[in-house]
């Protein structure tokens, strides 16, 4: 069986050889859609991308290939915190498979502190570090712009902290917000309902959750949200008013029930994350509201953990998790091998995966 070419990828894909390769690489020129084609036809055709990248080699590397062969996800704070969150779980999965896809070993290892380098960076074991935040770690911009300065770093799910020599790959979340606003509305709702249960500020989330509401209010639609109450801080400085503060996801539900739902008059609810998606579908579900019609809701997400035995099914926003992962181990390769001077954040589109 002949190997497959990047030039086969690209006459399927019915794009340039270049455009392929700046797939590959990261690169923030190709258009969203079509690094999505490429992509698609890769892992079709079973198309493993070289080492080699076109461009100035870095004279620390070896022309034709990584040093090591090896990159290591490298959690800022304790690991044990990021591994109890199944949505990280999932993640962790989806970096190992991706890793193996590229022929890549993956290690794993946590810095708690600035001055606590990680053993496997401190004997060059790896090529560079994909990195995340468990937690509330204290110094962890110190930490992260220590680690960049000995090894090339990718950071996911932070490009609102920012640092001048790291990449960051994330979703888009106003993307997200605007999805979900346009899914609800397409279902004929014209009330709207953000609701979002993180006890600590969570700034992806007031981006969604602003993203849905300035939609609805820009349209004239009314819209309310629901905010958990903050274990730190006040969710009525975060959040936009109308606001309801609440601790019990029946408290939601029952308030919800009393705005005038109905089967030809449905609400339009948005969960901004999926981890408390049980809470709110089995509330809502108490009221009767999801099985006539008179609700219906979007959560941002798809682990199955959360929502794989929802019934009725709501519609999910995939964000992107795997994309998010290759683009990242694209973008760790160019970094190692090509030593570029910019610092790129990588926003990757949602997905509307619908109803059954």
């Amino acid at each position: 069986m002949e190997k497959v070419r990047i030039e086969d990828v690209a006459q399927i894909a019915k794009v340039s050889r270049a455009t392929v390769s700046r797939v590959i690489n990261g690169s923030h020129l190709v258009e969203a859609g079509t690094t999505e084609r490429v992509r698609r036809v890769m892992e079709e055709v079973g198309y493993v991308p070289s080492m080699r990248r076109p461009g100035p080699k870095s004279k620390h590397a070896h022309a034709s290939r990584l040093t090591n062969g090896t990159v290591a996800l490298i959690t800022i704070g304790a690991t044990s915190n990021l591994l109890q969150e199944p949505i990280m779980v999932s993640v962790i999965d989806k970096l190992q498979e991706c890793c193996r896809h590229r022929q890549l070993h993956l290690l794993l290892d946590q810095m708690a502190h600035p001055d606590e380098i990680p053993f496997c960076v401190q004997g060059q074991q790896v090529d560079g570090a994909i990195l995340m935040v468990a937690g509330r770690p204290q110094s962890q911009r110190e930490a992260i712009t220590r680690l960049a300065e000995i090894l090339p770093c990718v950071q996911l799910f932070a490009p609102g902290h920012s640092v001048d020599t790291v990449d960051h790959a994330t979703t888009n979340d106003v993307a997200v917000g605007a999805m979900a606003y346009r899914t609800l509305l397409d279902e004929g709702c014209r009330q709207f309902v953000a609701v979002t249960a993180n006890l600590d500020f969570h700034e992806a989330l007031l981006v969604r959750g602003r993203a849905f509401l300035d939609r609805a209010q820009n349209d004239e639609h009314p819209s309310f949200c629901f905010a958990k109450k903050m274990v730190q801080g006040q969710a009525d400085r975060v959040w936009p008013s109308p606001l309801s503060v609440f601790e019990q996801m029946a408290e939601v539900a029952q308030q919800i029930s009393k705005m005038g739902a109905s089967k030809k008059n449905p609400i339009g609810v948005f969960l901004t994350l999926e981890d408390r998606a049980s809470q709110l579908h089995k509330a809502l579900c108490q009221e009767g509201l999801l099985q006539s019609g008179a609700v219906k809701l979007v959560i941002a997400g798809s682990t199955p953990y959360f929502v794989g035995n929802l019934s009725p099914r709501p519609f999910l926003i995939d964000l992107g998790f795997r994309d998010i992962i290759r683009t990242s181990i694209d973008r760790l390769i160019y970094r190692a091998l090509n030593l570029p001077s910019d610092r790129l954040t990588l926003l990757i589109a949602p997905k509307l995966i619908l109803q059954e």
